[in-house]
């Protein structure tokens, strides 16, 4: 008897089981006890490989302009490399012309809001101030009581509109200390563009690795559930980022039409908090509205009911029809999605939610509820053959007995 065979005739002894149950035991106690020293060597880890992580999510991203300038604009070039190089080049450089041209459209304007903001900070304290007096005044003629909060709310204004210039210098002092983020940024861009340059190699090499270690229906299943999860993100982040700009671009008209100052700013907070579901919306109204509160009230009510207008329109004409049916995902399970998501991963969970929930409810649906439908049908087949076969065998039995009579 050779070794494996001992270790699997020792396996089946009745203290094996007791010895892997308490071994698990032991170790599922060290990892909750060491809950945070692990979760600190992840985030350590995670650290180490930050911008390959960033190169690779940046890689993914443009991966499908690379394709269309692949296959549109440089579709008569004969050599594979030099088509890819090309396609590459242009879509960097496609990404950088759009990011210069915003910021030289907006950094201006970005720059004389904040200023005019914080120059008439003193204002906005005294219209605030003459509002929450008004209010009380309102209450005490109604016998109510809210002084406190009122003083509470004045105290803060006054308190924030006292200390926000003083403390400009060091929040743009402090932006100084980025430097290690801003090359880990260029480091991650340069990753993409290698990533970019070697996809199909490294599609290759990864297909053949996969394609040695399972089977031939195992490959095939996992490529066709890889292909729908890429289809899903790819379609999400295209939609969202179109979705977010149109609320951007709307937001700013709307602003424009009625005279409200602010417009880039408000509009640019309004365009990137949409991005996030659910929640960024709401984010982006309250920011809005307490910016225009202190220059006048009226404003940021206003403000308030063309953002729930605008939202109740995304939410029902405009996201539909840019998702279409490929995240036909239950409200319910999106918002449960943002929870869980969200606190598991914090914003870059909240961003990715939706698809996430689309990834789940597509695994649920074309996945495990095929297969148990599959098992009860079986289940229910081999109770039918049985049934019959008793019934035979009874059939059988009384036949045999009525001919013995």
């Amino acid at each position: 008897m050779n070794k494996r065979e001992r270790f699997k005739k020792a396996l089946q002894q009745p203290w094996a089981a007791m010895t892997f149950a308490a071994c698990a035991a032991v170790v599922l106690f060290l990892f909750l006890s060491n809950l945070r020293m692990i979760g600190r060597g992840i985030g350590d880890l995670i650290g180490f490989v930050k911008p390959v992580l960033i190169g690779l999510i940046i890689a993914y991203v443009t991966d499908p302009l690379v394709v269309f300038f692949e296959q549109k604009v440089f579709r008569k070039v004969r050599q594979d490399t030099v088509r890819r190089g090309l396609g590459v080049l242009l879509t960097f450089f496609s990404i950088v012309l759009f990011i210069v041209l915003i910021l030289v459209a907006l950094i201006p304007q970005l720059i004389s809001s904040v200023r005019l903001f914080i120059s008439n900070l003193d204002s906005y304290s005294s219209a605030f101030s003459g509002l929450m007096q008004q209010l009380n005044d309102w209450a005490s003629s109604h016998n109510v009581d809210i002084s406190q909060y009122t003083s509470v709310g004045t105290n803060a204004v006054q308190l924030i509109t006292s200390r926000l210039p003083k403390s400009v210098d060091g929040i743009l002092n402090t932006t100084i200390t980025y430097g290690k983020n801003v090359f880990d940024g260029v480091i991650a861009v340069i990753i993409a563009i290698y990533f970019l340059m070697d996809k199909v190699r490294i599609r290759k090499g990864a297909h053949r690795l996969w394609k040695a270690i399972v089977s031939d229906s195992g490959y095939q299943k996992s490529n066709h559930f890889l292909g729908r999860c890429n289809e899903i993100m790819i379609r999400f982040i295209l939609c969202d980022l179109l979705d977010g700009f149109i609320i951007g671009i709307a937001n700013a008209a709307f602003m424009l039409v009625v005279g409200y100052p602010y417009i880039p700013l408000i509009s640019v907070v309004v365009g990137i908090t949409n991005l996030a579901p659910t929640f960024g919306p709401i984010l982006g109204a309250v920011i809005g509205a307490g910016i225009l509160v202190l220059i006048n009230p009226w404003y940021a009510l206003v403000f308030l009911i063309f953002t729930i207008a605008l939202q109740t329109v995304d939410g029902y004409v405009i996201k539909p029809k840019l998702f279409g049916n490929t995240l036909g995902v239950p409200s319910i399970g999106i918002l449960i999605s943002i929870i869980v998501f969200g606190r598991m991963f914090g914003a870059v969970g909240v961003l990715l939610s939706i698809p996430f929930a689309a990834i789940i409810d597509y695994i649920y649906k074309d996945g495990i509820l095929p297969k148990l439908e599959a098992r009860r049908t079986k289940r229910d087949q081999e109770k039918k053959e049985r049934a019959e076969v008793s019934a035979r065998e009874r059939q059988k039995g009384q036949t045999e007995r009525s001919g013995k009579d």
